[in-house]
């Protein structure tokens, strides 16, 4: 058959000044011209005249999005690294502690601790270092001699990382990290006005870098970023309006506990699948559904996830229903579950008044002892840093303390987070919190929960490298 109209033309315009790209992105809306077209007949003088009229001026923001940046930000505390990870639309790689032994000179010292405050700081940082370089040395004997062999290889699991895991709770939250950040221009707009107001100097202070390097490449559409008067202060002023102390609860135990979902979430899914499929409207297709029996209600969601691999995602017709999980875990494990940027994510204060978790690992290696001991000890420097300032006392706290937050997640995302997070080469805690997802879904969505695929529960992870060495050496 004969071709019709233009072919087909793909290119990049990644030689471009990102506010030049902007402008010819948007331009194409209303005008006939290709994109190189229209590249060749702007400036960066003409394309931050078109920016201050329409992105400034009118509030065309979006436009914005397609001047994008990869930014390099070296030496933030982990904490802070949090902070800047919380902005959802982008995409972020962090130094792991995980590949990494971290560098005991390398941390972060709030500058408003008075002398007292900063000796206290200073000292806790100290012994946490020292406790963490002694019990890594213990660590990796332990794991070179338990993840010895080629089982432990093929289910992807590593000595090295396995002794990084054991013992990271010890590295305080001060503990400085790199960060590479992909991001757009009005997202990075949004991030700068929310840390030009962040009650950690330390952020504050990030804000004003990346508005100065940002605007080097994209001067226009940061020149207003700034701290705005609704998000300064926000928390004080929220805690104001309490007029008196809630009542404290007790001592939680870690895992994830569903706090509110759709009852009819399985419907609303399945409504959403057969509307798509079969052209029919979604109130008769609800309707329909009421007469279903609950095998049959499984057998159309499984039929939507037929065939599916294992880096395949869902369709996003299961994004119909939702679940929020208060959520009790060690701070280390925290850091990987925040980068499920889908979810919606309600922080408290990083603290020491939850506990704190010592992995299975270090208890077999017979540093359990030692490590409570060094988190007994910075339980109580933090607990006289509170009092100087909340905010700041944070990054005294150790990775293997417990954070509590929400989780706000629909099933797809659901689905994602259990399949990667359950996997035998991933950390213990964060392992426990994807299996204890599936079975609260499942324990009110029977037919969705039970097709979220786990991985292997602690106890089948020996059985199944004991076989596959059995195997390996016949």
């Amino acid at each position: 058959m004969q071709s019709t109209g233009n072919p087909l033309r793909v290119y990049s315009l990644d030689d471009l000044p990102p506010e030049v790209v902007a402008v010819t992105f948007a331009k194409t809306s209303r005008s006939p011209q290709s994109f190189d077209e229209i590249a060749r007949e702007l400036t960066e003088e003409t394309s931050s005249d078109f920016h201050e009229k329409w992105v400034v001026g009118y509030g065309h923001s979006s436009v914005a999005e397609h001047a994008s940046l990869s930014i390099a930000i070296e030496n933030i505390s982990i904490l802070g690294a949090k902070v800047v990870e919380g902005n959802r639309l982008s995409s972020f790689t962090e130094k792991s502690t995980r590949y990494q032994v971290m560098d005991p000179a390398n941390h972060y010292t709030p500058p408003c601790f008075d002398r007292k405050a900063g000796e206290i700081y200073a000292d806790s940082i100290s012994r946490l270092y020292e406790a963490y370089a002694d019990a890594y040395a213990k660590a990796r004997t332990f794991c070179d001699s338990k993840y010895e062999g080629r089982a432990w290889r093929v289910l992807g699991v590593r000595p090295h990382s396995k002794a990084c895991d054991a013992v990271r709770g010890l590295l305080p939250a001060a503990a400085k990290t790199n960060v590479g950040w992909t991001v757009n221009a009005r997202s990075l707009r949004h991030a700068i006005v929310k840390m030009a107001s962040h009650p950690l100097c330390e952020i504050r202070e990030l804000g004003e870098e990346l508005r100065k390097v940002g605007g080097e490449r994209v001067p226009t559409l940061l020149r207003y970023a700034s701290a705005t008067p609704y998000l300064s202060g926000w928390e004080k002023r929220m805690r104001a309006a309490l007029g008196s102390a809630l009542p404290t609860g007790g001592l939680p135990e870690p895992g994830a506990r569903l706090v509110e979902h759709d009852p009819e979430g399985e419907d609303a899914v399945l409504a959403s699948l057969l509307f798509r499929a079969t052209g029919r409207s979604y109130d008769e297709l609800r309707e329909t559904l009421r007469g279903v029996c609950g095998e049959a209600k499984r057998e159309l969601l499984a039929r939507a996830l037929d065939r599916i691999g294992d880096h395949d995602a869902v369709v996003r017709e299961f994004e119909n229903t939702g679940y929020t999980f208060e959520i009790v875990v060690d701070f280390g494990a925290y850091r990987d579950i925040q980068r499920h940027r889908m979810s919606t994510q309600t922080q408290q204060l990083l603290g020491c008044d939850l506990g704190y978790t010592v992995p299975d690992d270090a208890r077999e290696a017979g540093l359990a002892d030692a490590m409570e001991r060094a988190l007994d000890r910075a339980a109580v420097a933090w607990r006289e840093l509170v009092r100087v300032d909340a905010a700041h006392a944070q990054y005294a706290v150790p990775l293997a303390f417990r954070k509590r937050f929400l989780m706000r997640m629909n099933f797809r995302e659901a689905y994602y987070f259990v399949r990667l997070r359950s996997r035998v080469e991933g950390h213990e805690s964060y392992r426990r919190i994807a299996r204890a997802i599936q079975r609260e879904i499942e324990a009110v969505h029977p037919a969705l929960g039970s097709l979220i695929p786990v991985g292997l529960v602690d106890d089948d992870q020996g059985a199944v490298a004991a076989s596959v060495n059995e195997r390996g050496a016949s």
